[in-house]
């Protein structure tokens, strides 16, 4: 077989072909930089890579701590509002004076003049036997109540 002018042989092409499906050293690296899939399908995955997945997953789970501090800290807090307000509320019960034959209950604003906290539905003072409890119904169906107290003796 003889070639003609521009004719090359199956060889020669395949020699031709073989060196350009084979990236470079320099090409090489570059697609590791980037995510590539190989012919198989399989990612490599890389240390860029794995350290950003890394920080996102820490920051999530910051994230959700976080959250449940910042509810902890609110409910607290609202807690801390309600107990106050019994206290205040009980401790001017006390300051009139209940008598231990006397049993009765009346409404917190009656006792204790201003707004209820917020949350707050209703709240009663129980008078039994010189002993004051309060008692608020929440939001939620919840309730609060202060234990009794008796007043000091003269």
């Amino acid at each position: 077989m003889s070639k003609r002018p521009g004719q090359s042989s199956q060889k020669d092409q395949s020699r031709q072909k073989v060196p350009q499906s084979q990236p470079s050293a320099r090409q090489q690296s570059s697609s590791r930089k980037a995510v590539s899939a190989a012919p198989g399908g399989v990612r490599e995955v890389t240390p860029e890579m794995r350290a950003r997945t890394a920080r996102t997953f820490g920051l999530v789970i910051l994230g959700f701590v976080a959250g449940i501090a910042l509810m902890v800290a609110v409910l607290s807090a609202q807690g801390r509002a309600l107990r106050e307000y019994a206290v205040r509320v009980q401790t001017a019960v006390l300051a009139t004076g209940p008598s231990v034959n006397v049993s009765y209950g009346q409404p917190c604003v009656d006792a204790l003049p201003g707004a209820l906290p917020s949350g707050v539905l209703s709240c009663d003072v129980q008078v039994s036997s010189g002993q004051v409890s309060v008692l608020m119904q929440l939001e939620r169906d919840r309730e609060f109540r202060l234990a009794p107290k008796a007043a000091a003796a003269p």
